[in-house]
Formats: C-alpha cells, sequence, structure tokens
C-alpha cells in the first residue's frame, strides 16, 4: 500500500502537466519583452517578426536576406509622423504603398505647410532597392532626381534634415525613439536599451533596401521565358523573345518598348543604360538638374509605371499618355539633348507613334504593374490608426 502512495504525488504532477500542453493559452510564446507598451500603438504581432527574406524570381539566380528586428523597426520609423518637427509627416507621406511608394501629386507636402521642390521619385520602381541601388561604389546607381547622393543612409539623413520635408536632425530623431514607450521594445529586440544615430539611420536603410516589387505579369512571364537564370550578355537576347503568356498588343509594346526606349531604360527593367539624360523637356523654374549640366536628370527605372503619376522631376505630366506623347511628338532640341533622341540629322526626333503603337506601348507597361506589392504587409502601415 505503501508504494502506491508514493505514486499518487506523481500522477497527479503528469496529469497537471498534461493539462497544461493541451491548453494552448499557457503555451503562449512572447517574443517583445514590454509587449504591452506598444500593442495599443502598433499592429505587431508578438510571436515573431515577420520574414525579410525576398524570393528573387528564378530569373534572377539568387535570393537576399534582410534582419528582419533591423526592418521592423526601420518599417516602424518610415511611418512614424512623430519623426517630424510638426508631428505630421513620415517617409510615407510622400511614398505611399499603395501607389508603389510615390506620391499621386505633383509636389509632395512637407512639414509646416512646406511643399518639397521636386515629384517624389517612386521607391516601388525598383525591382529591389538594395539590388538596384547597390553599395557606394563607382558602378552604384545614385539617389535623387539629381543623383547627388550616393548611398540610402546618406540620402535617410539628408530627408531627415530638409527644412520643407521632416526638418530633424538624427540627434532629434534619436531623442523622440527613445522617449517614445512603443519603440521600447523593437530596440530590444535588437539588443540595445537606447537607439544610438548610427543604429537609427541603419534601421530605416535596412527597411528601405528591403523594399521589392518582382511580382509582376512580366517577371513571370520573363522566367518562362529565360528558362532559368540569365547570364551576363543574354538580357537584350532574352528580351526579344516573344513571351508566350503576353496578349499580341503586350508584345508588340514590348518590341516598341525595345526599340524605342531600352536604349535608356534598360531591356530588362534593371539597371538603366544611362544614368542621366536631357530628355528634350523645356526647363521650368530653373531647375536644370545635375549640378554642372543643363538640363539632364535621373533615368528612372519603369517598374510599377502606371502606378505612379504625375511623371517628371516636376510632374509636368498627369498621364502615361502625356509621357509618351512627348516621346511621340514633343520633343525639344537643347544643346543638351541625349544623342539618343536626335535623328541622324542631328535634330529632336520624333518617335511618331501611331494611336495603336500608343496603345501597345501602354499595354507592355502595364505588365510591369505588381498587384500584390502594393499590400504586401512587409511594408505596410503599422500603426494602429
Amino acid at each position: 500500500m505503501k508504494k502506491f502512495r508514493n505514486l499518487f504525488p506523481v500522477v497527479v504532477i503528469f496529469l497537471f502537466c498534461t493539462s497544461c500542453i493541451d491548453n494552448d493559452q499557457d503555451l503562449t510564446y512572447e517574443y517583445y519583452e514590454d509587449y504591452q507598451l506598444m500593442e495599443n500603438v502598433l499592429n505587431i504581432p508578438n510571436d515573431s517578426p515577420m520574414d525579410y527574406t525576398l524570393k528573387f524570381p528564378e530569373y534572377y539566380g539568387r535570393d537576399a536576406f534582410f534582419n528582419a528586428n533591423m526592418a521592423t523597426l526601420g518599417r516602424v520609423m518610415f511611418y512614424d509622423t512623430n519623426l517630424s518637427a510638426d508631428r505630421t509627416v513620415s517617409c510615407a507621406s510622400c511614398h505611399k504603398q499603395e501607389l508603389a511608394f510615390s506620391d499621386d501629386k505633383v509636389v509632395s507636402d512637407g512639414i509646416f505647410d512646406e511643399v518639397t521642390d521636386r515629384n517624389s521619385l517612386a521607391l516601388g520602381a525598383v525591382f529591389n532597392f538594395q539590388e538596384y541601388y547597390g553599395t557606394a561604389s563607382i558602378s552604384a546607381v545614385p539617389f535623387f532626381w539629381d543623383n547627388s547622393i550616393r548611398t540610402v543612409q546618406e540620402q535617410i539623413v539628408m530627408t531627415f534634415g530638409s527644412e520643407k520635408e521632416m526638418d530633424m536632425t538624427i540627434d532629434e530623431v534619436v531623442d523622440v525613439m527613445n522617449n517614445n514607450d512603443y519603440y521600447r521594445p523593437l530596440i530590444k529586440a535588437n539588443n540595445m536599451d537606447k537607439i544610438t544615430n548610427a543604429a537609427a539611420v541603419e534601421a530605416l536603410a535596412v527597411f528601405v533596401n528591403s523594399i521589392g516589387s518582382y511580382g509582376s505579369k512580366f517577371d513571370k512571364e520573363l522566367s518562362v521565358a529565360a528558362g532559368g537564370r540569365i547570364g551576363f550578355g543574354q538580357s537584350r537576347d532574352v528580351a526579344t523573345r516573344s513571351f508566350s503568356g503576353f496578349t499580341s498588343s503586350e508584345n508588340r509594346g514590348k518590341d516598341i518598348y525595345m526599340n524605342s526606349c531600352a536604349s535608356c531604360h534598360g531591356e530588362l527593367m534593371g539597371a538603366p543604360n544611362e544614368l542621366q539624360a536631357n530628355n528634350g523637356i523645356l526647363i521650368n523654374d530653373g531647375d536644370y538638374g545635375i549640378p554642372g549640366s543643363q538640363g539632364e536628370f535621373k533615368v528612372p527605372s519603369l517598374r510599377n509605371l502606371t502606378l505612379t503619376y504625375p511623371y517628371m522631376h516636376d510632374g509636368r505630366f498627369a498621364t502615361i499618355e502625356d509621357v509618351i506623347e512627348h516621346y511621340s511628338t514633343g520633343i525639344q532640341m537643347n544643346p543638351a539633348l541625349h544623342n539618343n533622341l536626335k535623328d541622324n540629322s542631328g535634330n529632336a526626333m520624333a518617335m511618331n507613334f501611331s494611336d495603336d503603337e500608343k496603345e501597345d506601348l501602354i499595354a507592355f507597361l502595364k505588365t510591369f504593374d505588381d498587384e500584390e506589392f502594393l499590400t504586401n504587409p512587409l511594408y505596410s502601415d503599422p500603426f494602429i490608426r
């Protein structure tokens, strides 16, 4: 009888532990320390951060990984209006996800009713921000319409410091972050008690570098046409093939693009063939673009193009039809006009697209629109509004 009495506590403990295992609520895993400090402000689950591993299409041949904790912290910074001088403007104010991180205004609204000097470039116009802009090497694609900045970190510091945009030093940004409780769990998740200037800039850089749009119809069809990774020197060959999943109009538009646009903007919508160019638009308000040039501006990538109106550095063209008409009949001759836009006599070219050709070109450009990207939760607003 004594043996059974000794077994009784063991059985009770076993049954108690089993009942705990069956109760899912007792096994809830909490990822963030002090999660209660942000749960009423931020829509960020407390199980784990989202995975910022980007699975690129097969034709690209590799993927990209971004630190999830840093990207999550940067995502909050990107949408936080408290990081501006009047607490009304965030990075997302000028770069809206539903517009492929562009703005549908000619110039964007800044602090204290100021406006920006130029149209906001679409962050979603590129395949992936890090892969497109690269590092601070001589071959890296520079930033801004005047190609004046070489790294995303430098871009971040300058944008925060702009008197018309956010008017905040990085010291002030860090002070706001360290004194707002909802940042504390995110900072601790990055193994810091307080965030530093360098870490704040890097967190936002990681988030911005993770932005990628590569799920368009064009990307899917390019993978089929390529049949694997596209090797060095194969871009034009693959791009000129007829895409089996394209309509006749889309394939005709692709041919028009290859013959009339790719010499500057690139064959496969990666880095452009020309970093800057004068494209024959008249100069307004004395803005001559690249320092020392006569009206040269960045040659942008064209992903999600039909979603990122208005167009050009000053937003002068309201629609994609207006842009195509410019290249069809509106190129103006000037001493700095790019050679790709001159005819054999050295005069301004008139591409003279027919109505059918215009429709085909637009049909092709729409194949770069990536609808899933516009709602991808990796890049969405984390604040509970």
